[in-house]
């Protein structure tokens, strides 16, 4: 998968990575929207629409019903735990849980 990632400070880019738990929690790290590009788009054209080209996936300043929302489609959703916001899988109930140490440094 590849995905382009989006924040409000200004910093974006694109990285590769199989496992969308880790592109996640790698995006909402730096705080950023997290979109998967469309099969066969490499890089993004600004003169086309954004969305003509990557969905987004992940708002991290957005709710937890939005994100739950743009979730929904890989298993997951998203709520408010005890001290964080937590990601969890629709079919089994459970939080996933991440190693910090496994998180791509994106910036």
């Amino acid at each position: 998968m590849r995905f382009y990632y989006q924040n409000g400070m200004g910093d974006t880019g694109y990285f590769s990575e199989n496992n969308l738990i880790r592109a996640l929690f790698s995006a909402w790290n730096i705080e950023s929207e997290l979109y998967l590009l469309n099969k066969g788009i490499k890089k993004i054209n600004w003169n086309e629409k954004l969305f003509d080209q990557a969905k987004i996936i992940f708002s991290p300043m957005d709710d937890n019903e939005l994100n739950s929302e743009l979730l929904r489609d890989y298993g997951y959703r998203m709520e408010d735990g005890e001290e964080y916001r937590e990601i969890i899988d629709i079919k089994t109930g459970e939080i996933v849980k991440y190693e910090w140490s496994d998180v791509v440094q994106l910036v």
